[in-house]
């Protein structure tokens, strides 16, 4: 849930106003690199230091004589979008002294991406070992990258593995629409060297008192997020084997207590219906981590605002809570290329956050949903983009009830023409076939036929792509 146009809660706002079987894996998928990161903060610097090696696997699907990193704080250096969203003070992310087994290359940095020349082809069946020394100067109001008061939110933070793939490098540019991040499992061994009396909040399973030097260990994750604070303090918990923190600031104490039942309940209630969450712990972290952000997933950790407007006046932010804790099944455990097909992740993500809300919450937002849906008719027919595109096809005004809120709709009229206990099915077999893997839209659709014994490429052509054919369909709530 990103920026004002991506998130639901605002679209419903601006809306209102202008109206299993087994599959052989592909080896990139099952070999994991391993990142070991040491990492030294700095807080009345602000900047991040140390030391990291990355593993290639010895397990690929080509030979390698270069490898790619991006590099994304180096975006909040010299910004290039939206005025209202530039930072208040730069940031960016230097690397040098870079080694590939032992030996002194030249790297190549052009804005974000970083490349790194091997000396000589490593063949499928060895390692790589890339090393380097890097600097990160936090960014002060940068979007999921950000410092405030005594908290630093690392987010794309360090060098990151660009995926290759049978597509080849996908070394997708930056942009403050959606989420332009694509990353394949990985392994992580990381260290941190604090000031005194800091606590890290990460994607791993984390100590719980504040130390000075800690190490933290997490297999098979996109990516790791690590939140350095002196001041949040923590709600804890348990949902089945997972444990459930909520951490907060001075002065959401009104809301912490609610925003943690919620989130309990929306692991409990999507751990249930979708197949069981494989990771220890989940943290939920309120409080301002970027510019237009009002929530944002990473594996094991979720960020959220901690109260949202509604038309009766304030309220608990639970539905973001909800939607963001969904994207652990729906990105964190199935992953998709969100840059390619943002709708996989966000698409399925809304549909399970509104279903929580109408099990648990008793808040029905079908009408609504159907109403929307009907507007990206009347979008589709003026300026022709649809719900399937790449991230970079959709201006920052239609992304949101294109990618989340239309396939949101999509779902609710699956269950009324297959029924609500098919279309879980289809969700569970989804997950347990593509778990730790990147999924496609494709491999979506498959499961979906074979699932509900029907051939729904039609169904799926209108929803997703507005091909001709007889109109959609949309059930309001009875």
């Amino acid at each position: 849930m990103k920026r004002f146009a991506c998130t639901v809660f605002l679209i419903m706002a601006l809306f209102s106003s202008t109206l299993q079987l087994e599959v052989l894996a592909d080896p990139v998928q099952t070999a994991r690199p391993k990142y070991e990161i040491q990492a030294k903060y700095d807080a009345s610097k602000q900047t991040v230091s140390g030391h990291m090696v990355v593993t290639i696997p010895e397990m690929r699907l080509f030979p390698q004589k270069e490898a790619f990193f991006q590099l994304y704080p180096n975006v909040f250096k010299d910004w290039k979008y939206e005025k209202e969203s530039k930072p208040e003070k730069p940031g960016y992310l230097n690397v040098k002294n870079v080694q590939v087994d032992g030996v002194t290359v030249k790297e190549n940095v052009k804005e974000t991406i970083l490349q790194v020349p091997f000396g000589k082809e490593v063949p499928i069946g060895k390692t790589a070992r890339i090393e380097m020394d890097y600097e990160l100067v936090l960014p002060k109001g940068g979007t999921r990258l950000n410092t405030y008061e005594n908290t630093a939110f690392l987010a794309q933070w360090y060098p990151m593995l660009v995926v290759q793939d049978k597509e080849g490098w996908h070394n997708d540019p930056y942009t403050t629409v959606g989420d332009p991040f694509y990353t394949q499992m990985s392994d992580f061994e990381v260290s941190f060297d604090l000031p005194a009396g800091y606590q890290v909040i990460s994607s791993a399973k984390d100590q719980a008192s504040p130390a000075e030097k800690m190490v933290l260990k997490q297999d098979n994750v996109r990516d790791f997020v690590a939140v350095l604070t002196k001041d949040y303090q923590v709600i804890r918990g348990k949902s089945g084997k997972t444990d459930v923190n909520l951490w907060y600031l001075k002065g959401m104490e009104k809301e912490s207590k609610p925003l943690h039942e919620a989130a309990l309940s929306s692991m409990k209630f999507f751990g249930e219906r979708f197949g069981e969450y494989p990771y220890e712990e989940v943290d939920v972290v309120l409080g301002e981590t970027g510019f237009g952000i009002a929530g944002m997933e990473y594996p094991g950790l979720i960020t959220s605002i901690a109260k949202m407007p509604t038309m009766t006046g304030e309220t608990p932010a639970i539905s973001v809570v909800a939607h963001e804790l969904a994207h652990q099944w729906w990105y964190g455990v199935v992953g998709s290329n969100q840059a390619k097909e943002p709708w996989l992740d966000e698409g399925l993500t809304t549909f399970s956050e509104h279903l929580f809300m109408q099990k648990q919450m008793k808040e029905d937002d079908r009408d609504w949903l159907k109403k929307a849906s009907d507007k990206t008719d009347e979008i589709h027919k003026a300026v022709g983009i649809h719900s399937a595109q790449k991230l970079y096809d959709y201006p920052n005004e239609i992304y949101g009830i294109m990618v989340y809120i239309r396939p949101a709709a999509m779902m609710y009229q699956l269950m009324d023409d297959i029924g609500e206990e098919k279309v879980m099915e289809i969700l569970k077999t989804y997950y347990e076939r593509y778990q730790f893997q990147t999924a496609t839209s494709q491999d979506f659709f498959k499961v979906a036929n074979e699932v509900s014994g029907k051939d729904l490429k039609p169904f799926f052509d209108k929803w997703l792509y507005f091909k001709d054919g007889e109109p959609k369909k949309t059930n309001t709530a009875s």
